[in-house]
């Protein structure tokens, strides 16, 4: 299914900028109803601030929606980005996990 899926497209890839798959699963969580571009306005300071899911986890909330109000809805995507954190902290110390059914227990 991969093989076929990068024959038919094989330009595609990921808009949102991202260097490891904790930042991609964050700005993940920020894209929802936000633009990709918005997005990648606002994470080189997330991504600069927080650099593992302990970072996450433990940024003062109001920090975290000031770095990322222009996202819109900046107080729900904080409490979902610290709440994905420390679930990452305590069930896959700290790592970002690699199967689709790990991630949609997060």
């Amino acid at each position: 299914m991969i093989q076929r899926l990068k024959q038919t497209y094989p330009d595609a890839h990921c808009e949102l900028h991202h260097r490891n798959p904790l930042e991609l699963l964050m700005a993940t969580i920020l894209s929802a109803q936000c633009t990709d571009e918005r997005v990648n306005k606002v994470t080189p300071n997330l991504f600069a601030r927080c650099r593992t899911a302990r970072d996450y986890a433990e940024i003062p909330l109001p920090e975290l929606e000031s770095i990322i109000r222009t996202t819109g809805f900046f107080r729900s995507k904080a409490k979902s980005i610290q709440g994905c954190a420390r679930r990452l902290l305590e069930r896959h110390r700290g790592d970002v996990p690699k199967t689709m059914e790990e991630l949609h227990q997060l």
